[in-house]
């Protein structure tokens, strides 16, 4: 009888646990703050995960009330029930119960700027030109790591386009890759194995000529990812148009007085992977603006040098002090 007891408690106290998890799951979804981890795309998956542990969780606690000792066992010829001491169990189920208590316990924190330390700043277009050499960005106006500032590399697929775009596309037909699939593979760092999304065909060209024919470029969250890759890649093209964006400051200590990044963190698949955007921006008076500070900016694109890389650049006409977004980070919508 004692063994039975022992095999029943084992059950019923992994069924709790799983149905603890899918708990967890439902309050993360429920308040939306399921996206502060994971990327939407990523959604169908989370409701697999906790449909799937709830089902196990009830399945569990039901096999705990046998009776029958063949139902509560594996029959692998292994005694998990009597091979482990009291000590030995609180310690394994502990590593599966402190996740549970803390995500109920604890808020949902924000990545911020001390991240961006670490991660540096990205630019699709020194992306596609290095990505074998750097994919991050660092300094004050989007350096790469590691980058000695000369390309040795020919002109890129993507400028050869800009530069001639018929020529360009009649070179497709003997098997260059599109623009579309150039620029797919430039917005972010992916874990490996990690299968990147891809936009639709045309995406990117018809994006960049609805953007040219815009008299204000309002950088929405749906499509900030695409529109800053189309600046970095044509910015010559948009040299005097006026932007409008949202993100919060970032600025470094060799900064001058009235430089600051305006940036936000771009999750493909989820937070392991994000990826800071930062746009360089000058306005007279920015030295009051503090490190994290949500803004809302407006003012004129135009070009910043470093080490013979032509950047994007804001002259900032209008500065407004803004509360969090309700979604902080941006995403990949296609």
């Amino acid at each position: 009888m004692e063994s039975k007891r022992d095999y029943g408690f084992h059950i019923y106290l992994r069924g709790i646990i799983l149905l603890g998890f899918t708990l967890l799951f439902f309050k993360l979804l429920a308040t939306g703050n399921i996206t502060n981890f994971i990327a939407p795309r990523m959604m169908p998956f989370m409701y697999f995960a906790a449909g799937t542990l709830f089902i196990l969780g009830i399945v569990q606690i039901w096999r705990s009330g046998s009776k029958n000792k063949e139902e509560l066992v594996c029959n692998c010829g292994f005694d998990h029930g009597e091979s482990s001491t009291p000590i030995q169990s609180i310690l394994i189920y502990s590593m599966f119960v402190l996740p549970v208590v803390t995500g109920f316990m604890f808020p949902e924190n924000i990545l911020d700027s001390s991240i961006i330390d670490k991660r540096g700043f990205t630019n699709s277009k020194m992306i596609v030109e290095q990505r074998e050499e750097a994919g991050a960005f660092d300094g004050p106006s989007g350096g790469a790591d590691g980058a000695n500032g000369e390309s040795n590399t020919d002109t890129s697929r993507a400028e050869a386009y800009l530069d001639d775009p018929e020529g360009y596309m009649e070179d497709q037909e003997n098997g260059q890759p599109t623009i579309d699939e150039q620029l797919a593979d430039a917005p972010l760092e992916h874990p490996e194995g990690f299968e990147l999304q891809e936009p639709p065909e045309g995406y990117y060209e018809e994006l960049k000529a609805e953007m040219l024919k815009m008299d204000t470029i309002v950088v929405d969250d749906e499509r900030y990812i695409p529109m800053m890759n189309i600046i970095d890649m044509s910015i010559d093209e948009f040299v005097g148009k006026k932007i409008e964006m949202v993100g919060f400051v970032y600025r470094e200590a060799d900064f001058s007085e009235n430089q600051f990044v305006v940036a936000r963190f771009g999750l493909s698949c989820c937070v392991a992977d994000a990826s800071v955007y930062g746009t360089l921006s000058t306005m007279s008076g920015a030295g009051d603006l503090q490190n994290d500070d949500w803004v809302k900016v407006s003012g004129t694109l135009t070009t910043t040098q470093y080490n013979n890389w032509t950047l994007p650049y804001v002259e900032v006409d209008t500065l407004e002090r803004v509360e969090q977004p309700d979604s902080p980070y941006i995403y990949e919508y296609y």
